[in-house]
């Protein structure tokens, strides 16, 4: 059995494609349909040359009317400075329509990113999502503004061009026409093609933003293991792929051209053969009218040229639509939750919680209960693995559980709007993460921008960051780099520490908060955590359980459950895993 034809759907996809692309172009279609008139402008000029060549040629560059010896001169200025100020109009809007399309399509881009899951990040890297805002986005643009341009103004051009032909001699212009098949076979033959290979190219260059973004992340580690030459030819060898892709898109790129021209070769011998038989009707009639229709019909290649030529920006454009609709598409963070809540008193209660990441077998917890009283704090501890962690992502919800449920002053989580669960909720992460912008706008980040500048200095001296704050150039206006570069990692851990004291929220998640602090720091920011957590509730999760003595329980976890749970002083009694771990330590 015969396998099906797959070709309508794929233009049904394309046709679908596109129409979804030129939807951003309708907020927009004053200047849209103000551009397509200058084009019929410039078209409906396009026959106006070989006209003025068949009077001249068929009066033999001589006239009884003086008028026209200086009128036939500024009329061709005329004709071209006419032509002129609609092509540059045209070429202007085109590029004002270009230039907001790419906006919004990035902005519309950008909005989707910030809120999809967390668990999406885990499968993309970031330089594929750079190149999906940067390079996909100008791809497609190039389809919807570019490739349109060229489809709307040369096809006007061609249909001008032909009904001038048509005038002069129906028979040859339909000669002429004959070209038609040929050239549309050649083009949907070679599509299937350079869609294919415009999807390897757009793969390729995701490989190498990928590439450079890791390399410049890596770039301590890079040089420490001496890893230069890897890291070298790793971007050799994709910016390889990237090569053989293109090559493989100018195969048929290149190849369309040249066949146009060869058949128009062949309308053009034909109708020379015509002419100089005699054979031919009413173009035959008179040099001027042939050398008219000759001249009209050579102008006609070059709008044919381009629309054939327009069709690999398309198919790039095609090609690069999917990735960026595909990503628009992306299902973004359920919140299904309408509670809203200004305050909550902060009591969590785990029921029978199981999670598990995507892609994997084992469960990170396996039927967690944990109550936790609104104001202690109870502090996570245990190997690697064990699903700390994993608990302080549950409760704001960067990832839904896979059973149980975890309730905040006996609400379900879900049931609470997730802006309103996480303004409940403060985050001091292991991996610090600062803002390239000014020390004071990273501690009153976000919603925190409207507090006064009081608050600010007030956090940072909680914190224990007033000090070296004071001593940088620029003080709380300093730029911290990227990623906090020109900081050192206790002074990023400050700031980090300095945005949650700002918070105030009732809920507090330290997760290793205090790891990148020397001795004398860790102290001085103990003491100010200590005076932040009471009243809070605060869950305090660390390998370095000198920081955790002092917690109102202390919950063990092995493998995803829980194994232990009570104080420091219980835990030690009991001569189990958590005495054993304060062994190993000390």
């Amino acid at each position: 059995m015969a396998a099906p034809d797959m070709t309508p759907n794929i233009r049904t996809s394309n046709r679908a494609l596109y129409l979804r692309l030129l939807r951003y172009l309708q907020p927009h279609w004053k200047v849209f349909a103000t551009a397509v008139f200058c084009m019929a402008a410039t078209a409906a000029t396009e026959p106006a040359f070989p006209a003025i060549m068949k009077y001249l040629l068929d009066n033999g560059f001589q006239t009884k009317d003086p008028t026209m010896v200086w009128l036939i001169p500024i009329s061709i200025v005329c004709l071209f400075l006419i032509r002129s100020v609609f092509v540059f109009c045209t070429g202007y809007l085109m590029m004002w329509l270009s230039s907001r399309l790419v906006t919004d399509l990035r902005r519309d881009l950008f909005a989707k990113l910030i809120v999809l899951p967390s668990s999406y990040f885990e499968g993309q890297s970031a330089g594929k999502l750079i190149s999906q805002l940067v390079y996909d986005v100008s791809n497609v643009t190039d389809a919807a503004t570019n490739a349109l341009i060229s489809t709307v103004r040369e096809s006007l051009t061609a249909i001008a061009l032909i009904g001038y032909l048509l005038y002069l001699d129906w028979k040859l212009t339909l000669i002429t026409l004959a070209i038609a098949p040929i050239i549309a076979l050649t083009v949907s033959a070679f599509s299937k093609r350079m869609r294919s290979a415009s999807h390897l190219s757009l793969n390729a260059m995701r490989l190498i933003s990928h590439a450079i973004e890791e390399t410049v992340s890596a770039q301590k580690v890079v040089k420490i293991f001496s890893g230069q030459k890897q890291q070298i030819q790793r971007f050799f060898d994709v910016s390889e792929q990237f090569r053989r892709a293109q090559m493989r898109e100018a195969v048929p790129s290149s190849a369309v051209t040249p066949i146009t021209h060869i058949a128009a070769s062949f309308a053009i011998a034909v109708i020379t053969y015509l002419a100089l038989s005699q054979s031919t009707g009413q173009a035959g009639s008179s040099a001027g009218s042939f050398v008219s229709f000759i001249t009209a019909m050579l102008l006609l290649i070059a709008p044919i040229k381009q629309l054939t030529s327009v069709s690999t920006t398309i198919q790039r454009g095609l090609a690069a639509a999917e990735s960026v609709f595909s990503l628009l598409d992306t299902v973004p963070e359920l919140d299904n939750g309408r509670t809203h809540i200004s305050r909550l008193q902060g009591a969590i209660r785990f029921e029978a919680v199981s999670f598990k990441y995507a892609g994997t077998t084992r469960f990170a917890l396996d039927n967690i209960t944990l109550n936790i009283p609104a104001g202690q704090t109870i502090a996570l501890v245990g190997g690697s693995g064990g699903g700390k962690s994993t608990i302080g992502s549950l409760i704001p919800r960067f990832y839904n559980i896979s059973s149980g449920q975890i309730l905040l002053d006996e609400i379900n989580i879900d049931e609470i709007s997730l802006v309103d669960l996480r303004e409940n909720i403060a985050l001091v992460s292991q991996d610090v993460v600062l803002f390239n912008d000014s020390i004071a706008s990273n501690i009153a980040y976000g919603a925190l921008s409207t507090r006064s500048f009081k608050n600010i200095e007030d956090a940072a001296k909680a914190a224990n960051a007033f000090d070296f704050i004071q001593l940088l150039p620029q003080g709380f206006e300093t730029h911290v780099g990227e990623n906090g570069a020109k900081l050192s990692g206790g002074q990023r851990q400050r700031i980090a520490i300095a945005r949650a004291i700002l918070k105030d929220a009732p809920i507090l998640i330290l997760d290793e908060a205090t790891s990148a602090l020397d001795n004398d720091s860790e102290r001085q920011v103990q003491a100010a955590l200590s005076r932040l957590m009471q009243g809070r509730t605060t869950l305090v999760i660390a390998h370095r359980l000198s920081t955790i003595e002092n917690a109102d329980q202390i919950v063990v976890l092995h493998e995803g459950r829980i194994i232990e749970f009570g104080t420091h002083t219980e835990l030690l009694s009991k001569s189990g895993y958590y005495a054993n771990l304060i062994k190993l330590q000390i």
